[in-house]
């Protein structure tokens, strides 16, 4: 049963192997993100003290990441792509040399009204994901594949709307020192500073590259979040009905009809938020 699970595997792979061939005309402008796979890999790894203890632990690593690759590595030289050979290497070289960080910052810059930042990025280890997007702004600057650039932003805006998913206790919104409306200008303020200290590095990678039209659409990465915290305070006693109520936003934003409902929803935050706090209108 080993050799024959084996068997089936190698064929399976062979079988990935030669579709990945024929559709590599598709695959090209992608053909780098693929090394993302090692970086997300390296990242995690327990045992880079132990490795460091050889000195030749770098290129015990590169040789690692080197077999892993391999078969991609195949790929691309018989499509002639060297170029992308040799790049794709060099993000294994820089990818073995980015400090491993395991989630043990210390600080973060972010504005501490709202402290959910901090714990969002120190739980999830998120500064680890943050080059994905300044990548995806490179690799679509090299291949003029402007999809990949819209793309940076949506990963971007990730990071700046999970905070939002979290909620404070009653407690801490009834003793802040702002109340109603001046409490949620407070959380959209914190929210836009923290946003634009993630995004200064895209916005700076698109003024390098001359993206003037898309550096046009960097201020949706701010907006998502505000809207996040729109809803969750107008349904701040429903976390379950706040995400799904925010997923249809989104998913049918393209149409236009649910910026009707923006200012409903901020006036019924701000309601909510003076209710908590026991202060009438």
């Amino acid at each position: 049963m080993d050799k024959l699970a084996l068997i089936l595997f190698l064929f399976g792979y062979l079988f990935l192997f030669y579709c990945m061939n024929e559709k590599f005309h598709v695959l090209r402008d992608y053909s780098l993100l693929f090394s993302l796979d090692i970086f997300f890999y390296h990242s995690k790894r327990k045992d880079i003290e132990l490795l460091r203890q050889n000195r030749k632990w770098k290129l015990i690593l590169f040789t690692e990441y080197f077999i892993y690759s391999l078969p991609y590595l195949v790929l691309l030289i018989l499509n002639k792509e060297y170029w992308f050979t040799l790049i794709y290497l060099m993000l294994i070289v820089i990818y073995i040399n980015v400090p491993k960080l395991n989630g043990k910052i210390n600080k973060y810059p972010f504005r501490l009204f709202d402290p959910f930042w901090h714990i969002c990025w120190r739980r999830n280890s998120l500064i680890l994901f943050l080059p994905i997007s300044v990548f995806l702004v490179f690799v679509g600057d090299l291949y003029n594949n402007e999809n990949l650039i819209i793309a940076s932003f949506f990963v971007a805006s990730i990071f700046t709307v999970l905070p939002s998913f979290q909620r404070e206790t009653i407690e801490s919104i009834k003793v802040s020192a702002y109340y109603g409306k001046d409490y949620l200008h407070k959380q959209f303020k914190t929210a836009t500073i923290n946003s634009l200290i993630i995004c200064v590095l895209i916005i700076v990678t698109l003024s390098l590259f001359q993206k003037w039209k898309l550096l046009c659409f960097t201020p949706l990465i701010f907006v998502i979040p505000l809207i996040n915290i729109i809803f969750k305070y107008s349904y701040f006693n429903n976390k379950f009905l706040h995400q799904l109520m925010f997923a249809v936003f989104v998913s049918t934003l393209p149409l236009g009809i649910p910026l009707i409902a923006i200012p409903f929803l901020y006036l019924k935050s701000i309601k909510t938020i003076k209710v908590i706090q026991h202060v009438s209108n």
